[in-house]
């Protein structure tokens, strides 16, 4: 029969019984063989999972027995991780006492509680220290092990020869956490790094508890302090821990060793690095250094003996991997140290690298301290367990990723850095059988890869490259440049008054250009709100080209009331918007508001207008000037929170004004003037209208819907002006540039009406966000801009009236072409830049406008908001480190971008529960939220202000960090956030807090990628580098919300969900916020 079973199995491919070990396989006979063939086709119909069931397997913790040994191999949270994953947990009573984990605490984690021998039996055992005789039991702990059992634990395979021999009679299966391979993939299971991190801080610890000073230095009233010295030898993981801790408490950090990356490191946390003259590399394999020659550590000693008569604590480190530690210090060295020194051997386990170390003691030799503790991970026993614990689980996920069994392969021939590489080093013995030490892997790097420059020290070597010669050619040229440009304007001004507006246009620009500069970005949407309802004065144009009586009885009349009936629109709908926002801004602590008193200037200016014409003086020049500077005042009052409303009333007052000029220089007869009033309350109304029922989330659609009406007004004006002026041309010195000024216009409004319209449909959802790459789209706009060019020479040459009404009406289709093409080319994402382009696009139409109707007031405000729009779209490119010419023309890329391969990113990430999330947020003191769109698609901001409003309370330091272009329209998250009632004081730009990020407990990354990329600053080849990001990666912890660990808009995968500080917290992020908004309430309230 059973030769029967093994022919079955023999010819089935069932991974269930090849996964349970070889066994020999006898062939049976063809007549057997046909017997059970329909029986092994229904048998192996549907493949079976290799491995066996989580539910099937019992995992256990025994205590530790090892002399002062106080760690234990799984923490609870450790347990309750293998319990979700479906394993059975069995802990001994009383293995984590010592760490401060009671019985309790693994029952509520969902293990049972048992004794050693029934914890030494399980499946799959995992220990802290390799197995050894139990002085309570009598008996080997390796012979308490299951016969075919799996044991975890640290193992040093080359020192227990013995040991290994005891575990093979019990055909254990082994996997050393000492022997897990030092490679990039391997980090999150790097038991002997987070052991090291323990000891090199403890170390500091111990040693600043030994040494009779300060470790910083102080100047007090009874005298000065100098601070201590520290020698640090070793820049691995445990030296590093200790230059960290030992700067942190202020002392002088040197450190030493013989690997360049190190001393970078070290030089990184701010220690001076030691070298010797001799240059040699000590770079060596599995992260250790190699063996130095004959001189190098003839220097290396002078070095040290220089060294220790100078120092104040030396710290060593030095291990080699298998052998005795090196002795770097010998007796004469030590007895030159100050009396009152203290040394800290971290190698003492393996003989120490002072000569004077006593291992396992603390002592004092000539004066001087030594501390050669043996157990120092074990001294600081709950972090340790927890880290330790932490290794094993994300090892079991890693080498068992299936979800249902549990299995893994053991392969001799595998590639570096692999998972395979960190099974086969991991597991020293295979059902009984020694396979340590593991093979060569292959694809191994050759020697230590070059050190990649960072993306800022490339751009400040292309700096470098720039002469001083070629840098004031570069500046001298542009002058030459703009100052012959205004030569060639002087040339051709037909009149003193296209000079006279060509200066007003200048100087107005200027204004607009250091005005708007002055704006704080947290304002930059209501600063958008304000120019898009000032930029309605188009109704201006519409009014002086209105006629007719009660209704327009031309077709250029029509076309001027639509105008004016669009613009006010604008008008409106931009203020109550503006002023909507900026409510959203007030806090409670804010003193109360009169701004009802603004109306005693707008009343005194528009009313002193109306008796000044009814006493019969003209003063409509005035006051243009005077709407213009309260226009200017309404960009500068946006500079500040405290003066954003006085800001908004003066634009206010300043539109106010120009329509009053703008009527009572017309005269309008008493029909006509009802006819215009009629357009602009109606107009008014439905922008009042829209303007008090969108949704704040819903303000960049708006903004770009305001912006169409802006573009269509002013093709409409322009096209109208043409007509009226056309039977003047004739006689008219200026025809030429009135035609020129309408075509322009006309093209430059067709491009804003269209692209708006696009922005919006995107923004709103009408359309896919992504990119619309047409094939040969370059050609197609290069071609639309050539056919919009080109039709102004038949515009000019050709006098006739059709002529010039095909023209305008060819360049208003080709240029509302090329606004679909241009803007349905850019993502989503891009936005922000796409709405402050088409911002500044309607100031150069109202210029044209201005120019057109010989308008100041037009001039000077489309001179304002064209800078405005101009300077936001560089401030955005700037935020981007991308040219405006590759966001328009749908380009990707930053200008900093190498262009090479970019850099491959490995590693695993850590996902944490909700839970784990709690536990973080309430253990950090300081914490940073940095928002992306995320939050503002999810309309998550109201969880997140009462989550801050509750941390606040309970005393901890909570802010935000906004990137430029985070959301889809400058300002847009500070809007946000303000609604939901979040302080406008905490809330900070990424220039003001990326210098606070190395100081913070916590950072909530919520629905960002793109602007917390470490790879703009990491990696020269990315196509984000060079541009700035929020630095979250700096801060001691990072929880990221996402939905998935997708990559962002720029489709570039981002390196900090794999860095160690780094947490996943994946899922929708309204419902996470909700849940977080409301465990945090609970956990507060216990």
């Amino acid at each position: 029969m059973a030769n029967l079973l093994k022919t079955v199995v023999t010819g089935c491919s069932c991974p269930l019984l090849s996964s349970l070990g070889s066994c020999k396989v006898l062939p049976g006979k063809k007549d057997v063989l046909r017997t059970f063939h329909t029986h092994q086709a229904l048998w192996c119909k549907a493949p079976v999972k290799p491995g066996i069931p989580y539910k099937q397997l019992t995992v256990g913790i025994p205590r530790e027995i090892f002399q002062n040994e106080k760690r234990v191999a799984l923490s609870p949270a450790g347990v309750q991780a293998l319990v979700k994953q479906g394993f059975n947990v069995v802990v001994e009573s009383g293995a984590g006492e010592a760490s401060k984990f009671s019985d309790d605490h693994y029952r509520a984690a969902g293990a049972q509680i048992q004794g050693a021998k029934e914890a030494l039996a399980s499946d799959l055992v995992v220990k802290v220290r390799a197995p050894m005789l139990h002085p309570t039991l009598g008996v080997h702990e390796a012979d308490l092990l299951k016969t075919s059992g799996t044991l975890i634990s640290f193992i040093y395979p080359a020192q227990n020869p013995d040991l290994l021999n005891k575990l093979s009679k019990r055909k254990t299966t082994v996997l050393a956490m000492d022997q897990v391979p030092r490679v990039t993939i391997a980090q999150g299971y790097d038991a002997l790094s987070s052991m090291a991190n323990i000891a090199g801080y403890k170390a500091v610890v111990l040693a600043a508890n030994h040494f009779g000073r300060f470790f910083t230095g102080q100047i007090t009233a009874a005298g000065k302090v100098p601070p201590a010295k520290i020698l640090i030898v070793g820049g691995g993981v445990a030296g590093l821990a200790s230059a960290g801790a030992a700067k942190s408490m202020g002392a002088i950090v040197r450190g030493f060793d013989t690997r360049a990356a190190a001393l970078e490191q070290f030089k990184s946390l701010g220690a001076e690095p030691l070298e010797v003259d001799l240059k040699e590399s000590g770079e060596g394999q599995g992260g250790y250094a190699k063996e130095m020659s004959k001189e190098f550590i003839e220097a290396e000693m002078k070095l040290f003996a220089q060294q220790c008569k100078d120092v104040d604590i030396l710290i060593s480190t030095a291990l080699i991997p298998g052998k005795k530690a090196p002795v770097l210090f010998n007796k004469e060295m030590i007895e030159s140290m100050k009396e009152g020194s203290v040394v800290v051997d971290l190698a003492a386990e393996a003989g120490g690298n002072f000569e004077t170390t006593k291992p396992g003691e603390l002592y004092v030799h000539k004066g001087v301290t030594h501390i050669g503790y043996t157990d120092l991970p074990s001294r600081m026993a709950t972090q340790a367990s927890t880290l330790y614990s932490n290794n094993i689980t994300k090892l079991l996920k890693a080498i068992s990723p299936d979800k249902d069994n549990f299995y893994f392969e053991v392969k001799d021939d595998f590639d570096f850095g692999t998972m395979g590489h960190v099974i086969r080093g991991t597991v020293v013995m295979k059902d009984g059988e020694v396979i340590f030490p593991a093979p060569t892997p292959k694809n191994i790097p050759q020697g230590a890869p070059v050190k990649q420059k960072t993306v800022a020290e490339l751009e400040a070597e292309k700096a470098a490259a720039v002469t001083p010669f070629r840098k004031t050619m570069t500046s001298a040229s542009v002058y030459t440049a703009g100052l012959t440009g205004m030569l060639g304007l002087g040339l051709a001004a037909p009149n003193l008054a296209f000079s006279q507006m060509v200066t007003t246009f200048g100087l107005a620009g200027i204004v607009g250009y250091h005005t708007v500069w002055g704006v704080t970005p947290a304002l930059h949407s209501p600063l958008m709100s304000v120019t898009n309802a000032i930029s309605g004065l188009t109704a201006v144009g519409g009014l002086v080209l209105m006629g007719g009586h009660l209704y327009p009885s031309t077709t250029p009349q029509g076309l001027a009331a639509l105008a004016t009936f669009i613009s006010s629109i604008n008008i409106a709908g931009g203020f109550l918007v503006t002023q909507r926002m900026l409510d959203m801004f007030k806090r409670p602590t804010d003193p109360p508001e009169y701004n009802y008193l603004y109306l005693l200037p707008a009343g005194t200016f528009v009313g002193g207008y109306l008796a000044a014409l009814y006493s019969g003086y003209n003063i409509e020049q005035i006051m243009y000037l005077g709407s213009g500077l309260c226009c200017v005042g309404a960009l500068a009052g946006l500079s500040t929170q405290g003066t954003a409303r006085l800001g908004n009333a003066l634009g206010m007052i300043g539109v106010a004004g120009g329509l009053a000029a703008t009527l009572g220089g017309l005269k309008p007869d008493p029909e006509l003037l009802a006819q215009m009033s009629g357009a602009m309350a109606l107009g008014g109304t439905i922008g009042l209208t829209i303007a008090k029922r969108i949704q704040i989330s819903d303000l960049p659609q708006l903004v770009a819907a305001f912006h169409s009406l802006v573009g269509l007004a002013a093709v409409l004006t322009c096209i109208a002006e043409y007509i009226v002026e056309y039977p003047h041309f004739a006689t008219d010195a200026a025809a030429n540039l009135t035609k020129i000024v309408a075509y322009l216009g006309t093209y430059i409004g067709g491009v804003t009406f269209s692209g708006s319209l696009v922005a919006y449909g995107k923004l709103q959802g009408i359309l896919k966000s992504a990119p619309l790459l047409l094939p040969g789209r370059h050609a197609l706009n290069a071609g639309l801009l050539a056919a919009s060019v080109g039709g102004i020479i038949p515009f000019m040459m050709d006098p006739s009236f059709t002529t010039g009404i095909a023209c305008l009406g060819s360049v208003s289709a080709l240029s509302a072409v090329m606004g679909v093409t241009l803007t349905a080319a850019i993502g989503g994402a891009d936005m922000p830049v796409v709405i402050t382009v088409l911002n500044s696009y309607s100031g150069w139409a109202l210029c044209a406008e201005g120019f057109l109707l010989n308008n100041n007031l037009l001039t000077i405000v489309g001179a304002l908001i064209g800078s405005s729009g101009a300077i936001l779209s560089y401030i955005m490119c700037v935020a981007m480190n991308r040219s405006l010419a590759n966001v328009i023309l749908g380009g990707y890329g930053t200008t900093s971008t190498a262009g090479g391969k970019p850099m491959e990113i490995s590693g695993t990430h850590t996902e944490i529960s909700l839970d784990n999330a709690i536990d973080m947020i309430r253990e950090a003191n300081s914490i940073i939220i940095t928002p992306g769109y995320g939050l503002c698609a999810a309309k998550a901001q109201y969880p997140i202000a009462d989550l801050v409003k509750m941390l606040s309370e309970q005393g901890k330091k909570v802010r935000f960090g906004i990137h430029p272009v985070a959301g889809r329209m400058p300002g847009q998250l500070n809007v946000l956030l303000a609604e939901a009632g979040v302080p406008y004081d905490i809330v900070l730009e990424m220039d003001e807090i990326n210098h606070d990020f190395p100081d913070t407990d916590l950072v909530l990354v919520i629905g960002a990628n793109d602007t917390v990329n470490s790879a703009a600053q990491e990696d020269p080849n990315s196509i984000i580098a060079g541009m700035p990001v929020l630095e979250v990666w700096k801060s001691k912890q990072v929880i990221v919300m996402k939905r998935t660990l997708g990559v962002g808009y720029a489709a570039v995968d981002n390196p900090i969900f794999y860095k160690p500080n780094t947490a996943m917290l994946l899922g929708d992020a309204k419902k996470t916020c909700d849940a977080l908004q409301a465990k945090v309430r609970e956990s507060f309230q216990k």
